[in-house]
């Protein structure tokens, strides 16, 4: 089946829409103010519904679009924030809705057997701190099928020099090696393994290896590293999260990292 090209990083799950929609497309502010120092944001929604709707026996529903975010009142954050939430620098949030409803419009007409579409992105603020602001993204996606699939993702921006962080930048690349062995140190306790078994058997990593994700958030105490769904485990396993104290990883830390780690903190007393 055909699948949209318009979603974040990950194409992802998604829950059916539970009653008939028409075609309409709302855009709104929750009114949610949040501020911290000069950085102020509102919650906005946004959903899109096809006017195609699929009947079954027992349900009419219709494909729908939907995303929710912070809005800053600073632009460039607000680029940013729109580039994380639907993969690129020059989307927007109405074409790209208008896109994934177009694909289903045109596939619906030749489907023999039609079901709804649903695609959500759900943007949050995770942690925000004087020269720091960190998203979590909530993805899920699903144009047919026997399940959907979703994914959580974290992204990361630097307010002193308006730059995208990556995992490079809280951990240099030459101590990886490192920063990876005391990650499988904290895993295996996690996950109950001894020091040799081996990781074949019950895991998805390459030639059975453990690796860390590039998928990381930045806590008050510890980095978290979420692995999604088939990342690592059965889809039934669900996601998996591993958390490594800053108290391990000190040495390993960038002084970027040290300095965002720092505020956050601080936020904490």
């Amino acid at each position: 089946m055909k699948r949209s090209n318009i979603s974040i990083f990950y194409i992802v799950v998604a829950t059916l829409l539970g009653a008939c929609q028409s075609n309409t497309e709302t855009q709104e502010s929750t009114g949610n103010k949040v501020a911290l120092d000069t950085l102020e944001y509102n919650d906005e929604d946004y959903v899109r519904y096809s006017d195609n709707l699929v009947k079954t026996s027992e349900t009419t529903d219709t494909t729908y679009f939907a995303v929710s975010y912070p809005k800053f009142q600073d632009t460039v954050v607000n680029r940013f924030v729109l580039s994380a939430l639907l993969g690129s620098d020059t989307a927007t949030v109405a074409g790209a809705a208008q896109t994934f409803i177009k694909e289903f419009d045109d596939f619906h007409q030749s489907d023999p057997f039609p079901r709804i579409w649903t695609s959500e992105s759900h943007a949050k603020v995770y942690r925000i701190t004087p020269s720091y602001l960190e998203l979590v993204i909530d993805a899920s996606t699903y144009t047919g099928g026997a399940h959907g699939n979703y994914a959580t993702v974290f992204v990361h921006y630097d307010l002193t020099d308006q730059s995208v962080l990556v995992l490079d930048d809280i951990v240099a690349r030459a101590f990886r090696n490192e920063l990876t062995a005391i990650a499988e140190r904290y895993f295996r306790e996690q996950e109950n393994l001894a020091v040799d078994q081996s990781l074949d058997d019950q895991y998805f990593f390459d030639q059975g290896r453990f690796s860390i994700p590039d998928n990381f958030a930045l806590e008050r105490d510890s980095m978290l590293f979420l692995y999604n769904i088939y990342e690592i485990k059965p889809y039934v396993e669900g996601q998996t999260e591993l958390r490594v104290p800053y108290s391990e990883i000190e040495r390993l830390l960038t002084d970027r990292a040290k300095r965002i780690i720092g505020e956050l903190t601080m936020q904490n007393l």
